[in-house]
Order: structure tokens, then sequence, then C-alpha cells
């Protein structure tokens, strides 16, 4: 059974959605890209490397010896964690998915406004070739959280899934076949 979130935490009713859109959109048949996270982990490990680095020469070596060693790798610290928090504002945003499938490209970014339990996507299609298609949707917390503050799937999945033009496309066109074969 998953976790129970606390209902007047907007941040973690958040997290626990946006943590549910990967497992369902493997589901549907996309791969997800990891890059944005991987730019983030390789930029925060390489600070740290530097500073741990730099402690330890500094704590065996002594200051007077590590000073002008101490002054570069400071400023290679400033200039990773400035590139970090740009990468993190400027290129990921509010990006919570990233995913293709075949020549069609999903980009799902989430945002909430403070103090209000309602939850926002942005989802971009790209497919090759033709222009990408923004769709904007929005639905209460309480459309996929019980009044406990368990997560409950398949209304979320629900919502996704109306919510994302090319699953909502490949359901109706589904449903239209079973209709058709039963006649």
């Amino acid at each position: 059974m998953a976790a129970k979130v606390n209902l007047h935490a907007i941040s973690e009713l958040k997290n626990t959605s946006d943590d549910a859109i990967a497992p369902y959109m493997k589901k549907q048949g996309f791969t997800q890209s990891n890059l944005l996270t991987d730019v983030r982990l390789g930029l925060g490990l390489t600070a740290c490397a530097i500073a741990g680095t730099t402690f330890y020469y500094d704590y065996t070596l002594g200051f007077e010896k590590t000073k002008e060693a101490t002054l570069y790798a400071v400023v290679a610290y400033f200039v990773l964690n400035t590139l970090l928090t740009g990468w993190m504002w400027l290129v990921e945003g509010n990006t919570v998915y990233v995913g293709q499938r075949g020549d069609i490209k999903v980009t799902i970014a989430s945002h909430n406004k403070k103090y209000t339990p309602v939850y926002e996507l942005k989802i971009t299609t790209t497919e090759v070739g033709k222009k990408p298609e923004v769709t904007e949707v929005k639905n209460l917390f309480a459309g996929w959280f019980d009044q406990q503050g368990y997560f409950v799937v398949k209304p979320f999945q629900a919502f996704l899934q109306n919510s994302i033009p090319v699953i909502a496309k490949n359901t109706l066109e589904a449903e239209m076949a079973i209709q058709t074969g039963k006649r």
C-alpha cells in the first residue's frame, strides 16, 4: 500500500503525484529520458568532488602549501554551482518527465500555486516533422487522494490518460475498434 501523505502539505501531494507519472508513462510504452537528472548529478558530484579533494589536500599538506590550489578550487566550485543553479532554473524548470515512444516525445511539467490544492500540468507533445502541441490541464488533488491521505492510482491514471493527447487518441481509437468489432 502507498505511503500516507499529509493532505494539508501541498508539496507532498505534488511530489507524490509527480512520482506517479513515470510508471504510468512506462506502461504506455514510453521510455524516460534521464538527461536532465544526469546533468544535474554530474554538475553536483563534480562540485562535491572538488570540495572533498580540496579538503583532503588541505588536511594532509596544510593550508600554506595548498593556498593557490584552494583558490582555484573555490572558483571552480562557485562556477559549477552557478551552472547547476542555472540548469535547474532555466533548463529543467518544472519538468517532471521527458519520455519518448517512437517519433513522439512527451515533456510534462507540473506546477501548483502556493496554498492552492490544484495540480497543474503543462504537456508538450512533439512529433517528428510537426509543431509541438502544448496542452495545459489542472485538477484538484482530491481527485486522486482519499480522505486519509492515500494516493489512489486509477483516478490519477484516468486524469493523465485524458490529459495527454497521444494517449487519449490511442485510447479513443482502441475503444472505436472494440465497438466496430462488436457490430
